[in-house]
């Protein structure tokens, strides 16, 4: 049986008390307010989760194969990266619903992982229902916000009706699986724990605009749990010093990706819409090959 890590019950306190202060930044300042602190937390904490792809892409390969050179790495992250962008730029739709689905599955992945045993093709079902649930409900909410951003992306307008099943059917699937996981003695958690955890982000998803909602979700509830199980594999330990060298590793590849990005907000700060869909874009191409990198880390 899998024990999930104290430091992650910790860090639940954290995002739980961080998450009801984050409602009151919605409550009490103004859009435009939320979207700036929205973008830098992306920029920060956000594009922080994923810069030490490349140092645990040669740890996890060295303990499993003998290593990997500094360069296949390299040469193969940036490789995807590109491919990212293509997609985007050549077949923007079809680049979008993977998108999706990889980050519905990646976010489901990180929330459970640890409180499951197997690794079936069920599990990674579940994963996929949880991620989605979250992402759909987060539609449902701001449907015509997310309906503008897909149209610039895409050039294609979605029905409503769209999201609502996208939020039932994922609904429907993770309550299935979790019965299912459940009679079979896989999954450990607290349901009901649970279940308030989705009422806290629907509660955040009403309150807040679709950026600010978003960042609080990917932000407390993802990204920083994240960092902590990349430190811990990479340095054995929580704490001040394994952070900073955390940091330290992945300084130049979050320094890079984080002015990129800027630069593309800055230019685009007058058109809300617009900035928003190349940066979904930026983020889907630096998204890809982190959930590989991370999906292989939860394998290894």
């Amino acid at each position: 049986m899998k024990n999930e890590p104290l430091y992650f019950s910790k860090l639940t306190n954290i995002a739980i008390v961080a998450t009801f202060f984050a409602l009151w930044i919605a409550i009490y300042f103004s859009n435009q307010v939320e979207n700036t602190l929205a973008y830098v937390l992306i920029l920060t904490f956000g594009m922080l989760h994923g810069a030490n792809d490349l140092k645990l892409i040669q740890k996890s390969t060295k303990e499993a194969t003998g290593g990997t050179s500094f360069a296949v790495a390299l040469s193969l992250y940036v490789l995807v990266v590109l491919l990212g962008f293509g997609l985007f730029y050549w077949f923007p739709s079809f680049a979008f619903v993977l998108f999706i689905v990889v980050s519905g599955y990646h976010f489901g992945e990180q929330h459970w992982v640890s409180k499951i045993d197997s690794t079936s093709f069920s599990v990674r079902v579940f994963y996929l229902s949880y991620g989605l649930l979250v992402l759909g409900m987060l539609f449902d909410v701001h449907q015509d916000a997310v309906t503008e951003v897909i149209d610039k992306i895409t050039g294609h307008q979605i029905p409503a009706d769209v999201y609502q099943w996208l939020l039932w059917i994922s609904a429907a699937v993770f309550a299935l699986l979790y019965l299912f996981l459940y009679t079979r003695k896989s999954i450990h958690a607290n349901l009901i724990k649970q279940l308030f955890f989705l009422l806290v982000f629907f509660v955040v998803f009403n309150t807040a605009s679709l950026l600010w909602s978003f960042a609080i979700y990917f932000i407390l509830w993802h990204s920083l749990p994240s960092i902590a199980d990349q430190i811990i594999f990479l340095y054995g330990n929580l704490s001040s010093d394994s952070f900073l060298g955390y940091v330290k590793s992945s300084f130049i590849y979050w320094l890079v990706a984080a002015v990129g990005a800027g630069f593309l907000l800055f230019f685009l700060k007058d058109d809300m819409e617009t900035s928003l869909s190349f940066f979904l874009a930026f983020l889907a191409a630096i998204t890809f090959p982190h959930v590989l990198v991370i999906g292989r880390l939860n394998h290894h």
